[in-house]
């Protein structure tokens, strides 16, 4: 990945991919909700999976090139840390009652960094039974946040409530009672899924018949997958300065 002939070009279309569908969601988020008011529409089940399939995939994709840039993923994550820091403040100053925190970037950034020391752990484990473990854990801690263990969205075994008590805990996945955020991202369940795309990179790329398809190229995309944070920085006001054109044309 670090000459051009060698590069994976795929990936970076994917990842285009991937933030295309993200604006899209989000300005339909903007549309439907801050500005129409049908605060329903986030909870219909075909809206949970669109905006489902949009974080895990970007997930993956985030983990499955970190090894690319391993070199400097202090430094990157540091960058994005920055990015989620502002993201953060401008929603704590714009729109208080919708605040972003331990958003996306927050947690990609801290991912970023902690792949670093977890990296060397996670390389004395073969690649497929990591990724099935890894993706296990995914799905059985996703309801952490909403108080248990359980099967991806579905809950069955609640935790102690003291855990979600005190906001030290919250970054991890144990919100306290009346913390909300328009986009929480906590290291659990997140991590894993970044692990498991850690653990795919390994699988998949130890085949020459799949790295030679992902040097498959798409132009327009690829462009959009490598200039992902800057658009991601830029979109919500577009979005949100379009949807005010549109309500108060």
């Amino acid at each position: 990945m670090e000459k051009n002939s060698d590069r994976l070009y795929l990936l970076d279309a994917l990842r285009g991919f991937v933030v295309l569908m993200m604006i899209a969601f989000h300005f339909c988020y903007d549309y439907f909700v801050i500005f129409g008011g049908n605060y329903e529409w986030p909870l219909k089940r075909s809206i949970f999976i669109w905006e489902q399939s949009i974080c895990c995939s970007f997930n993956l994709i985030s983990g499955f090139v970190w090894r690319f840039g391993k070199k400097n993923c202090i430094r990157r994550g540091v960058i994005v840390n920055l990015c989620g820091f502002a993201v953060t403040f401008a929603t704590l100053l714009i729109m208080p009652e919708m605040p972003i925190l331990y958003g996306v970037l927050t947690f990609l950034g801290c991912a970023m960094i902690l792949m670093l020391p977890l990296s060397k752990l996670l390389d004395r484990l073969p690649a497929l039974p990591g990724v099935l473990i890894s993706l296990a854990l995914f799905l059985a801690t996703f309801c952490i946040p909403r108080g248990g263990l359980g099967f991806y969205d579905h809950l069955l075994f609640p935790l102690p409530q003291a855990l979600y008590h005190s906001a030290l805990l919250t970054p991890l996945g144990f919100p306290y009672i009346g913390f909300y955020s328009s986009d929480y991202f906590p290291l659990i369940p997140w991590i894993f899924l970044y692990i498991c795309g850690y653990f795919l990179n390994r699988l998949l790329l130890a085949k020459e018949s799949v790295t030679r398809f992902l040097t498959y190229r798409i132009p327009p995309l690829e462009w959009i997958g490598r200039h992902s944070l800057l658009l991601y920085m830029l979109h919500q006001p577009v979005c949100y300065g379009v949807c005010l054109l549109l309500f108060h044309a």
